[in-house]
């Protein structure tokens, strides 16, 4: 709709889009790959996406593509399981977004690295993608590269930065036609913010940033921590951690140029579990020696939270972390950090303050689908109906003559 001002000598025409909360922020759900895997109630397949809430369903994902005689070449095991996936979803709703994500399955795969900054290769990669998302019908990609230039932990090279805007930049180009998205998943660490990302040149090619904004306190650390705290506490005194939260990792995406549409905050619907040195102290920043007992259907320190949501009800006593503004439980030897529709409030709280694009789920399958503890998918829709809740954004296209 336009409007028409005449001022003095300028015409000044006005669009104005009006976005509905619902149909402007996207709530993205990532589906693991390996749930269909999963043992006892702990399998979930396409019939218990919740079609109805998400958006967008990313499928977390193929196995990054082999290189084989001047093509990358995808898995025909690993497609046709994709393929027989994206049927049950296309057959349960026609308006959600179907996207797909690459990921290097090794710790320290240098397999993004090396196709990004060999142009043949990089050329060859985008052709690949351009044909998978062609003959699927797909709706978008996500680059998911963890973590450019950590040549340490994760075995990148030093020319990832670069690289990055190059692979970006190719797959833009491949995709402007097609109108289909192109994400990119990014750390809030400060070391990989300032180090792996150029930034501006990232959010002028992505048309989101999935931002990795839970599970920011490994096990390694051997500190009792929620997994993504808003804001950082006195007892984190290294340089890097420290700055390492929820309300820093986004400021700090806009500072650095992104614009606030473009990011998607991610929510983690998991409990993180550590062992504690000694069940006396068990305060936030405690001592601990490892990762928590394993639960029934993922790997210690792990549980979804159609389980914790169970757990915690059986001898567990119930804290609070005011700072990181995230709920803890303790039994024994034994704390949890999780999420619940408490500290998710106060995250959707912040994508509505700073104007953000929407949320991704990781994973929507760990949101309690059989409705263990009351209804089901509780986090999710509660997450879909404040997302219901934002007021609309209203953009201003002047155009001047």
């Amino acid at each position: 709709m336009f409007r028409f001002w005449l001022l003095g000598f300028c015409l000044i025409a006005v669009s104005v889009d009006h976005v509905s909360g619902a149909a402007g922020k996207r709530l993205m759900c990532y589906f693991s790959s390996d749930s269909p895997k999963t043992k006892g109630y702990g399998r979930y397949t396409a019939n218990e996406v919740p079609v109805e809430l998400c958006s967008d369903v990313v499928y977390r994902g193929l196995d990054f593509p082999k290189w084989e005689r001047g093509s990358y070449i995808f898995n025909d095991r690993e497609l046709q399981l994709y393929g027989t996936f994206l049927a049950t979803i296309r057959a349960r709703s026609r308006s959600v977004r179907n996207i797909v994500t690459f990921l290097e399955r090794a710790k320290s795969s240098l397999s993004y690295s090396l196709m990004a900054e060999i142009p043949e290769r990089r050329g060859a990669f985008v052709r690949a993608i351009l044909q998978l998302l062609a003959v699927y019908g797909l709706d978008g990609v996500e680059i998911a590269w963890e973590w450019p230039g950590s040549t340490v932990t994760f075995g990148g090279i030093s020319n990832d930065r670069e690289s990055v805007v190059s692979l970006l930049t190719d797959l833009k180009a491949g995709l402007r036609k097609s109108g289909k998205d192109l994400i990119f998943f990014g750390a809030v660490y400060p070391k990989v913010l300032r180090e792996s990302y150029r930034v501006t040149s990232i959010c002028q090619l992505a048309d989101f940033v999935t931002l990795f904004t839970f599970d920011m306190r490994p096990h390694t650390n051997n500190v009792a921590d929620v997994h993504a705290p808003m804001r950082n506490r006195t007892f984190e005194r290294d340089a890097n951690r420290a700055k390492t939260n929820v309300v820093t990792g986004v400021e700090t995406w806009i500072e650095y140029g992104c614009p606030p549409k473009k990011l998607i905050l991610g929510i983690g619907l998991f409990g993180q579990a550590f062992t504690l040195a000694d069940p006396r102290q068990y305060n936030v920043g405690a001592p601990t020696t490892g990762p928590g007992a394993e639960g029934q259907y993922y790997y210690e320190g792990y549980y979804p939270y159609y389980e914790h949501c169970l757990l915690l009800r059986s001898g567990w006593s119930m804290f609070y972390d005011p700072v990181g503004q995230m709920p803890f439980a303790v039994r024994g030897n034994q704390w949890m950090g999780y999420e619940n529709t408490n500290s998710i409030g106060v995250k959707m709280d912040l994508v509505a303050e700073k104007r953000l694009g929407g949320v991704i789920l990781q994973y929507v399958d760990y949101d309690d689908f059989w409705g263990f503890c009351g209804s089901r998918n509780p986090l999710t829709t509660y997450i879909y109906q404040r997302l219901q809740q934002i007021p609309s954004d209203i953009g201003f296209a002047i155009e001047w003559s």
